[in-house]
């Protein structure tokens, strides 16, 4: 062992960040044998004093350590600066290519989850050009924040103006007012009319959801798996949740809506029903983002079941959705909702996880 290497490992660790992407890599940095001190924010309003059992302190109280930032990628510059400027330079950013490689690899040591290359078959030449049968429409909105570069989607993917009645008409391949939509209620359901218009007016065999900044990352023989059959659904990696999926949720947003949403799958699907989804809010599992890649059966049905519960929702937390312009209700349920559903309704499907992609 080289001195270097003998000062950073009597280094303690910890890990930049208190909400769920620095539990995770927490979680997973410990499955490989590293010790976590403790998780380090930049001051601690708003932030809790303790996560997964570990202290939470701000960054003024930190001495040397080695340090994992682990917070969404847009933050790190910040981040770094706050860093540098404490002349604490042991960090590590962890960006989308290395919290997919630890999520994944503790996802796989726990048993928890499958991946791509377990419904893969190698690629056949040209399979990866049936594009008229594979469409991800990207989200974007007059309300999306600039981008620091030009970005690139992956193969097949379009673009889709959400909420283009609410405001100036852009530029898209697509717009979420064209056919049967519900574009007027973007304010509250935020990227989901997009995917309502994709599930109402995509006769695509293969549909997917994505972001102005954020996107999975889909490979030829992921895209051929799903035209094939061999794959139905494609979903990011959830979020590792503490204490539960529920208390994470609640950190930015009312109990009401959570109520609201289990009184709607109880009148829509019976009781049985409100009772996995109360199950899986007990859990520490959170599919964050609405974002999907599945085979149309697959899109269709998932959409089928999510939106009624959506309308009731909106139908119960009117005069809140009515207070606030953005009130965004309904996209922040409908994460809830993509998880339930994946989790409980899922078990017939082939699901696999892959990589997602932010875009600075």
């Amino acid at each position: 062992m080289t001195d270097e290497t003998r000062g950073r490992a009597l280094k303690p660790c910890y890990v930049y960040g208190a909400q769920a992407i620095a539990y995770g890599i927490a979680r997973a940095l410990e499955k490989q044998g590293e010790q976590v001190a403790g998780f380090v924010v930049t001051d601690m309003e708003g932030n809790p004093s303790s996560l997964g059992g570990k202290q939470v302190i701000p960054v003024d109280k930190l001495g040397e350590a080695r340090i994992y930032v682990a917070v969404p990628e847009y933050l790190h510059p910040e981040i770094i600066d706050i860093l540098e400027d404490r002349s604490l330079r042991d960090y590590i950013c962890v960006d989308a290519e290395l919290e997919y490689r630890l999520m994944k690899s503790l996802f796989q040591a726990e048993e928890r989850l499958k991946f791509s290359e377990e419904f893969e078959k190698p690629v056949r030449e040209g399979a990866a050009c049936l594009q008229a049968d594979f469409s991800v429409y990207v989200a974007k909105s007059l309300h999306d924040k600039p981008l620091q570069s030009q970005v690139s989607f992956p193969a097949g993917s379009v673009t889709v103006q959400a909420g283009t009645v609410l405001g100036k008409f852009m530029e898209t391949d697509f717009h979420d007012n064209e056919g049967e939509n519900i574009s007027d209620m973007n304010g509250c359901y935020d990227e989901l009319t997009v995917t309502y218009w994709a599930w109402k007016n995509s006769r695509a065999a293969v549909k997917g959801i994505a972001h102005y900044r954020r996107c999975l990352m889909i490979t030829a023989a992921e895209k051929q798996a799903l035209l094939s059959g061999s794959l139905d659904v494609l979903l990011p990696l959830p979020f590792l949740c503490w204490p539960d999926t529920s208390m994470q949720y609640s950190r930015y947003n009312t109990p009401k809506s959570v109520e609201a949403m289990l009184k709607a799958l109880e009148n829509l699907y019976g009781s049985g029903e409100r009772n996995r989804a109360e199950k899986i809010l007990r859990g520490d599992i959170l599919y964050n983002y609405n974002m999907l890649i599945a085979r149309a059966e697959a899109f269709d049905a998932y959409c089928s079941w999510m939106f009624p519960v959506l309308e009731q929702v909106e139908k119960i937390c009117a005069p809140e959705i009515k207070a606030v312009q953005h009130s965004r209700i309904c996209g922040h349920l409908g994460e809830l909702l993509l998880t339930i559903y994946m989790l409980t309704h899922g078990h017939n499907l082939k699901i696999a996880h892959g990589k997602k992609k932010w875009f600075p």
